[in-house]
């Protein structure tokens, strides 16, 4: 998929140099916005870059969790804060990009209301089901999809693992119930309980479910096996075709942010998520740090629009 290609291509570990300080920056505390609930892999690595952010440049760090419309409310209300460098824009692919494709109106255009600064963090999408699913394959569940059409639904926290349940749809023949939640932790939360049988995740929110073994992962949305869980088979493996969608969390600020505040901004972001008790925190919940340039960021963007336009086209979904 150009997504993956693009973010393992464009991602390299950048110098960790001491910080150079713009004039008179920061004046105010951080205000981090963040499109999900707490316990989000978005969520988390706010978290981490506002912990970051208080140690380095010795002023508080505030989250905000915002979550709902898909992530549109809280980018709505970043988009619309002030470009001092205050305010910092901690989102998932859903709105920084795939957005643009699902939705047929948002209050914010994601390549012109926001300067993007990095990514962050990439892992592919998870299948998740409850254990009580008879199902211990991608092929089995399929099977069952198969003999109850209509009756399985899957839940789904986010535009990446909204598509990813109708690509599912659409590539295996088979009929599910969609149910939206606000945030993909909501959604693995009420297939862990039962009321919904599938979900898909991000692995920094499912991983540590799938080894507890509350829920059941049946494969991962990549080409080949991950390199952080080798033991999972991947969809396409079990004979889902062409299934690869990833999931990444990216920074980015209100347009129109002072250039040498940006780039000390930036400079703190890169060094706080290269600090190696994260990279290797966030690997072990199933995510890889992947630091990129700007204008990598961008094209990411760019690209993952065009991608996600595409899988609704195979999904036959219309934006809503």
């Amino acid at each position: 998929m150009i997504t993956r290609r693009l973010i393992l291509g464009g991602a390299r570990s950048l110098p960790q140099a001491q910080i150079v300080r713009a004039d008179s920056f920061p004046n105010g505390p951080f205000r981090i916005i963040v499109p999900f609930g707490p316990g989000s892999a978005t969520d988390q690595a706010a978290r981490h870059v506002a912990e970051g952010l208080n140690r380095i440049f010795g002023v508080a760090a505030v989250v905000e969790n915002k979550p709902g419309a898909n992530g549109a409310i809280a980018a709505d209300v970043a988009a619309k804060s002030k470009p001092d460098g205050q305010t910092i824009f901690v989102c998932s692919n859903t709105a920084a990009a795939s957005n643009v494709a699902l939705m047929k109106t948002l209050p914010y255009d994601p390549l012109v209301d926001f300067d993007p600064i990095t990514i962050i963090g990439t892992a592919p999408v998870f299948m998740i089901v409850n254990p009580k699913v008879e199902a211990r394959s991608a092929s089995e569940f399929v099977a069952l999809c198969k003999r109850l059409p209509g009756k399985i639904n899957f839940g789904s926290g986010s535009a990446s693992t909204r598509i990813s349940g109708e690509l599912l749809k659409a590539k295996a023949g088979i009929d599910m119930v969609h149910v939206p939640y606000k945030s993909t932790p909501l959604a693995l939360q009420d297939t862990m309980s039962g009321h919904v049988q599938m979900c898909f995740a991000d692995p920094v929110t499912s991983l540590p479910q799938v080894k507890a073994g509350t829920v059941r992962c049946l494969g991962v949305g990549n080409r080949g096996r991950y390199k952080l869980t080798p033991d999972i088979p991947t969809l396409i493996e079990q004979g889902i075709p062409d299934f690869e969608l990833m999931t990444w969390t990216g920074v980015m600020m209100p347009a129109g942010v002072q250039t040498a505040v940006f780039a000390t901004l930036r400079e703190a972001v890169v060094k706080i998520i290269s600090e190696p008790t994260y990279v290797e925190r966030q690997a072990q919940g199933g995510s890889e740090i992947t630091p990129c340039t700007s204008e990598e960021m961008r094209r990411i963007q760019v690209a993952e629009i065009n991608l996600y336009r595409e899988m609704m086209k195979i999904a036959g979904i219309e934006p809503e």
